[in-house]
């Protein structure tokens, strides 16, 4: 059996399935609210199949499209206690309902008790909302043999009173790929040399290669890096491409909340929670794991000194071609 019939398989009581006539598309509310694609065929997104038949781990990375609340770490940290990483069961286990579905859109919604690090308690209501979508000009400009694309509408809605001075959060999609020796991520920015935030792990050094209106970053799933795209650089895209498999993904941000951005990272953020405004980041894991994320980041909507919460669309599109021509050329473009 092939793992994504497997997982509509296991998900068919609570799970959504989009079935174009060379896609599908699964919205998985217990296992987070998480997407997994499927193109002529081919899986597009890592998917840990045995850990979705047995959903016990301290931490459940099934793989897909997934929402958390940022930030990872720092003095706010949700997934930190004290000095241990920890994912805290109202994302890790918690599912999410379905609350409405159509022919191609479905929502989903839970009400959770997050604590951070500082030891605040944030009363929340977290909601995505999925739907197939048109594929983008950039992409139906290269003539594809098949496409899909679809949005995520996260939301984070804070329901008690919670001030900036214990608390921050915001909307965090992280989209997981199995990482190949042929896979590079890349960005479109404009002067990207100063588009880039570091300030994570080992500078990746000279798996960061510039171009004219963007860069690329070689994401092999051989050694554990990151990189944030500063929100002032204003990117218009990031994504990646497998030459070897002819796939092309985008991903991008359609609307956001805007208001608070802050350092999301799993850092220890010394010069502060503020020290980096990022809304695109991209994570290349070390060997063991083997996979690379695409991921995209709202800002924090306040009122008054309090929390009110967080919102972001952000698109997902693939394309798989019939030789490398097109992608080449899309490289070409960036660089």
């Amino acid at each position: 059996m092939k793992v994504l019939d497997e997982l509509i398989e296991l998900q068919n009581k609570n799970g959504y399935l989009y079935q174009g006539d060379r896609c599908r598309t699964v919205f998985a509310p217990a296992l987070g609210a998480r997407v997994f694609c499927e193109l002529d065929g081919r899986l597009l997104h890592r998917l840990d199949i045995e850990n979705v038949r047995n959903p016990n781990k301290s931490f459940n990375n099934y793989g897909g499209n997934n929402f958390w609340p940022a930030p990872e770490g720092g003095p706010y940290g949700f997934n930190y206690r004290g000095k241990e990483w920890y994912v805290q069961p109202a994302i890790n286990k918690e599912p999410f309902a379905i609350q409405t579905r159509t022919s191609n859109r479905a929502k989903a919604v839970k009400q959770v008790m997050l604590h951070n690090r500082f030891g605040a308690e944030l009363e929340v209501i977290m909601q995505r909302e999925f739907g197939m979508d048109r594929v983008p000009e950039q992409i139906r400009s290269l003539e594809p043999a098949a496409s899909l694309a679809y949005t995520v509408t996260d939301s984070l809605e804070v329901r008690n009173e919670v001030s900036t001075g214990q608390a921050l959060i915001a909307c965090w999609t992280l989209e997981q790929f199995d990482a190949t020796d042929q896979t590079v991520a890349f960005a479109k920015v404009g002067n990207p040399q100063q588009a880039i935030n570091f300030d994570f792990y080992e500078h990746p050094q000279d798996r960061i290669r510039y171009g004219r209106d963007g860069f690329f970053y070689r994401v092999d799933g051989q050694k554990k890096g990151q990189i944030g795209i500063r929100k002032a650089a204003q990117a218009e895209y990031i994504g990646f491409y497998d030459l070897e498999n002819k796939l092309l993904c985008i991903r991008e941000i359609i609307s956001q909340s805007g208001g608070l951005y802050f350092n999301m990272a799993d850092n220890e953020q010394s010069q502060g929670p503020f020290s980096a405004a990022d809304n695109f980041s991209i994570y290349n894991s070390d060997i063991d794991a083997g996979f690379f994320e695409l991921e995209t980041v709202a800002g924090a909507m306040v009122e008054n000194n309090l929390l009110k919460g967080s919102r972001m669309t952000s698109r997902t599109s693939f394309a798989r071609f019939d030789n490398r021509d097109a992608i080449e050329q899309f490289i070409q473009d960036l660089q």
